[in-house]
């Protein structure tokens, strides 16, 4: 992530001399002079500085905190440090900022029960009071860390909000963008009277100086990478903001660039609080690990379920497992990736205590192994695309479609590869990959899609019909909106690429200019990419937790347990398959035999339509006795993994697919699955059949058997490669085709 931080920072002076400032602005010191009067807000670090220097009296402090002292609003009225949290929650949940809702959602132990998410409103406040009231030296910390940190998160968001009403606005000039959330970020960073890279300052860049401090290589001239990182990036969110007509119709594009810099500014954010944490523990210091842990650790609900639970287990519910000191070390950087970091953004640990084996990251490298599979090329940012739907299945299942919006059009995790410094930083979308011309490469696949919804953008109109409010799914409940726009998120949109990809992997082998390992390989990572994605772990079988994984990987966990379709590993039979299919093409393609890895290819396209399958019957045993009228988000499932098959169904068995449709496809005035499970079950194995699949691979469960009434061809698998016949000529690998 700070890899571009070194080339940046040799831009800072043009930066500074190019940038627009205002009379009004506020000079921060160190560069840094803000577009407009932010003083109050910098002045927050003067209240933290005056706690600091009144400790040991605790009255005068909590004073401080909930009263203020020194930064005072344009209308005259005091700005304290307790109204931030206030501030934050007001807004509710639905409405609430991304970093602000993770954390909640993170200290409610995962809950989507909107009362308990709504009762973490006042965590800031409630521990920082505590600490104060205990007489703790740290409670000018934990008000940097719950409050002003968050708060800083909060405005960046809130300005992007403005700013995209603004763009929608007819009479724009009738809204206040303010500072456009970048001048209010800023100077609650920097703050008041902060020497440029000191540590004797009381903001978060004082904190961040001090953190970068216990870590090699942490520092450029003197200041914390992260700080000049960040400094760099309000130069950039302060030039989008200076460019005539911005956040208007006319420039309607600066939300999606402010977006993009507040995305960044965040990974970088995390930093020191992940550095001081690490302190924390190997310093065995248990009140400072809880306060860190309380800070960051709720955050990771964005990543891998298993690892923040395991987190939470060991730091936050009691005392501080110093005994697992390695294991909690390794899930801290099992985090870093999913922040937007890698290993050396956060640096090795200098002055290592004795006898603690702190472990070689790996995890977050760009070429980390998936599930038992290593690529060869970088391939993290197309892996992340999970991390996409994850992080936009939180924000919806709390009803905060808002911001899952932001997440579905202008991405959040996987980054566009720049081929040089002067190319815009911006990530690859859900949105993009939905519409974009790539799809085409799927070819006999993607043209049944587009017959069947007699629409090339069908994935788009769903998706964004379930986060708007409008279309078929639009008015039902929140969990059936969220699941709408999740599943069809990743078995509709990522799927279709997968086979696209696919199809590119084999042409690029049968391609005789292709030049190079890099290539050959490189579009074959990608297909195991968008198979597994990066939230499996690096295990053989990936994660055992069925709620980590969210693409076809992710399915076959959940499928494999419910259709007793495991290994003698214990897990998924289809996943085993997969990862021998993904080595075996990749010696393919080694090897040059582009004809067997056709062959491959084709396998493993068979083998990616099983959890499909397997979830159309499970639905329909779920949904067979459920009303139309229902609010479960089963009715919204089943119809979306309905949908992600029938297009290919009806393309070899349209009697089996009308089964399907008519039980599956959600009717307000029709009874859900009116014929049966067992009679869409029975479909099911017949399509698959038709479709080369032998049925005994999809299983069976105890309410429904797709085999029950079906004996299975002997030549069921031959028919794949008339089902997936191989592209012919030259495709470009899928996501750079989105440049």
């Amino acid at each position: 992530m700070l890899k571009w931080s070194h080339t940046l920072v040799l831009c800072l002076s043009s930066l500074i001399i190019i940038s627009h400032t205002n009379a009004q602005g506020t000079d921060l010191g160190g560069g840094i002079v803000t577009r407009t009067n932010v003083k109050y807000m910098a002045d927050l670090t003067l209240d933290v500085k005056d706690m600091t220097q009144s400790f040991g009296n605790s009255d005068l402090v909590l004073d401080i905190y909930d009263n203020g002292r020194n930064a005072q609003q344009p209308s005259g009225l005091k700005f304290k440090l307790k109204e931030l949290s206030d501030l934050m929650s007001n807004k509710g949940i639905t409405e609430a900022t991304p970093t602000y809702l993770f954390q909640l959602y993170g200290l409610a132990e995962e809950s989507t029960d909107l009362n308990k998410v709504a009762q973490q409103f006042s965590y800031a406040n409630n521990n920082v009071r505590v600490a104060i009231t205990g007489g703790k030296d740290h409670a000018p910390q934990a008000t940097l860390v719950f409050t002003l940190w968050m708060y800083a998160a909060h405005v960046l968001y809130e300005g992007i909000e403005q700013c995209q009403k603004m763009t929608e606005a007819d009479n724009p000039e009738l809204l206040n963008l303010g500072g456009g959330g970048i001048d209010e970020f800023i100077a609650l960073w920097i703050g008041s009277g902060e020497t440029h890279a000191g540590t004797d300052g009381f903001g978060l860049y004082a904190l961040t100086q001090k953190a970068a401090s216990r870590f090699d290589g942490g520092y450029i001239g003197g200041e914390a990478i992260a700080n000049n990182a960040i400094k760099l990036l309000y130069h950039e969110g302060s030039q989008y903001l200076s460019v005539n007509g911005a956040c208007t119709k006319d420039v309607s594009d600066t939300p999606k660039l402010l977006y993009s810099v507040a995305s960044r500014i965040m990974s970088i954010m995390y930093i020191p609080l992940i550095q001081m944490l690490i302190d924390s523990i190997l310093s065995q210091d248990a009140e400072m690990t809880v306060l860190y842990a309380t800070a960051i650790i709720p955050q990771a609900t964005q990543c891998r379920v298993t690892t923040y639970n395991r987190l939470r287990e060991h730091l936050l519910t009691g005392i501080p497992r110093f005994d697992k000191t390695e294991i909690i070390l390794r899930d801290i950087q099992d985090i870093y990736a999913c922040f937007g970091l890698m290993c050396e953004d956060v640096g090795a640990y200098m002055n290592m205590p004795e006898g603690i084996n702190f472990p070689f990251c790996t995890i977050a490298k760009s070429d980390a192994t998936m599930a038992g599979y290593r690529p060869t090329s970088d391939v993290l940012p197309v892996a992340q695309i999970d991390l996409d739907i994850a992080q936009m299945r939180i924000l919806t299942k709390l009803g905060n479609f808002k911001y899952a919006k932001y997440w579905f059009k202008y991405g959040r995790n996987s980054p566009v590869q720049r081929d040089s410094d002067n190319d815009l930083h911006s990530f690859y979308s859900l949105s993009d990959l939905s519409v974009a011309s790539s799809r085409k490469n799927a070819e006999d696949i993607y043209l049944d899609f587009v017959a069947y919804f007699n629409d090339v953008n069908y994935a788009q109109g769903i998706i964004m019909g379930a986060l708007e409010g409008t279309g078929k799914w639009g008015l039902k409940s929140i969990e059936q909106r969220s699941a709408v726009a999740t599943e069809s998120s990743a078995f509709l949109v990522v799927y279709l690429h997968m086979i696209a990809q696919i199809n590119d992997a084999v042409n690029q082998c049968k391609n005789e200019k292709s030049e190079g390992e890099y290539d050959l390989t490189h579009p074959w990572d990608e297909v195991a990419a968008l198979v597994i994605g990066s939230l499996e772990g690096i295990q053989e079988g990936g994660a055992t937790d069925g709620r980590d994984g969210q693409l076809i990987w992710g399915l076959n966990t959940r499928r494999g347990f419910q259709f007793q379709t495991l290994n003698d590993q214990g897990y998924s039979k289809t996943n085993s398959d997969l990862i021998d299919a993904l080595w075996a093409g990749r010696g393919e393609i080694d090897a040059l035999d582009c004809d067997r890895l056709e062959s491959t290819a084709n396998n493993i396209k068979r083998l990616t339509l099983i959890p499909l399958l397997q979830s159309v019957v499970r639905y329909a045993v779920l949904n067979e006795g459920l009303e139309a009228t229902s609010t479960r988000e089963d009715l919204a499932l089943g119809e979306t993994y309905a949908l992600a098959v029938l297009p290919i169904i009806d393309a070899v068995d349209e009697n089996s697919g009308e089964v399907i449709r008519e039980n599956m496809i959600h009717n307000d005035n029709l009874k859900p699955v009116s014929a049966g499970a067992q009679a869409v079950a029975d479909a099911v194995g017949t399509a698959a059949e038709a479709l080369g699949i032998r049925c005994s691979h999809l299983g069976s469960t105890s309410q429904a058997d797709p085999c029950r009434n079906i004996v299975s061809s002997s030549s069921a698998s031959s028919q794949m490669s008339l089902l997936f016949p191989s592209s012919i000529g030259l495709v470009a690998s899928i996501w750079y085709m989105l440049l």
